[in-house]
C-alpha cells in the first residue's frame, strides 16, 4: 500500500491591518480655539464618530491654575482627516473640592438639568463653601438664588458659550458675587457639568 503524500499547508497571506488604517488629527470645538487634542488610527471614518476623550483643561488653556479642572468632548463629525468634537461636560477633581471644604464651614451643593437657548440640556452640579457656619434659613437662600441665577442665565445662552463660561468660571464667578450678598461665601464652583 502506498504511503500518501502528506500535502505541505499552504502559507496563508494575511493582509496588514495598519497599512489600511489612516491617522485622524481630533481637534476640539471653536471655544476651545480648535487645538489638537490628539491623534488616532481608523481604517473607516465612520467608526470614529461619537467616540470620547478627556483633556486637561491646564494643557488645551496653558493656565496651570486650571489643571484641577477635565473637559470631556464627543467626535460629532469628520471631514478629511479632521475630527470635529463637542465639549460634553467637564469635572473639577473631588480632591479640589474636599480641600476647600472645612469642619467649621457649610457646604452647599445644587444640581439641576437647565435648558439652553438652542435647546440642549445640560446637568449642572454647583458647590458653594462659606467662611463660617451658616443658619438653615442662609443655605436655602443660597440654594435658591443659584438655581434661579443659572435657569435665568442658562436659558439665554447657546450651549457652546455657555460650555465656555462653565468651564473657564465665568458663571460661577457671576454667582458668587450673587451668593455673598446673602452670607459670607468662600468658594462658588461648578464643580461637574454634563449635555443630557
Amino acid at each position: 500500500m502506498a504511503e500518501e503524500k502528506k500535502k505541505a499547508p499552504q502559507k496563508r497571506t494575511s493582509l496588514d491591518k495598519w497599512k489600511r488604517k489612516t491617522w485622524f488629527r481630533i481637534l476640539a470645538p471653536e471655544e476651545f480655539d480648535r487645538k489638537t487634542l490628539g491623534e488616532t488610527v481608523s481604517e473607516k471614518p465612520k467608526l470614529l464618530e461619537g467616540r470620547t476623550l478627556r483633556k486637561n483643561l491646564s494643557d488645551l488653556s496653558g493656565q496651570k491654575q486650571k489643571r484641577h479642572i477635565t473637559v470631556k468632548f464627543r467626535i460629532e463629525k469628520i471631514e478629511g482627516q479632521n475630527c470635529y468634537t463637542i465639549a460634553t461636560g467637564h469635572e473639577i477633581n473631588p480632591g479640589y473640592v474636599s480641600r476647600i471644604t472645612r469642619r467649621r464651614n457649610s457646604k452647599m451643593e445644587i444640581v439641576q438639568t437647565i435648558e439652553t437657548s438652542d435647546s440642549r440640556k445640560i446637568r449642572i452640579k454647583t458647590v458653594a463653601v462659606s467662611v463660617k457656619k451658616l443658619a438653615s434659613k442662609q443655605k436655602t437662600a443660597i440654594r435658591n438664588i443659584i438655581r434661579e441665577s443659572i435657569e435665568k442665565h442658562c436659558s439665554k445662552k447657546k450651549y457652546e458659550q455657555l460650555m465656555q463660561e462653565i468651564v473657564f468660571g465665568a458663571l460661577s464667578a457671576k454667582l458668587f458675587k450673587q451668593a455673598k450678598q446673602i452670607a459670607p461665601v468662600k468658594r462658588l464652583e461648578i464643580a461637574k457639568s454634563q449635555m443630557v
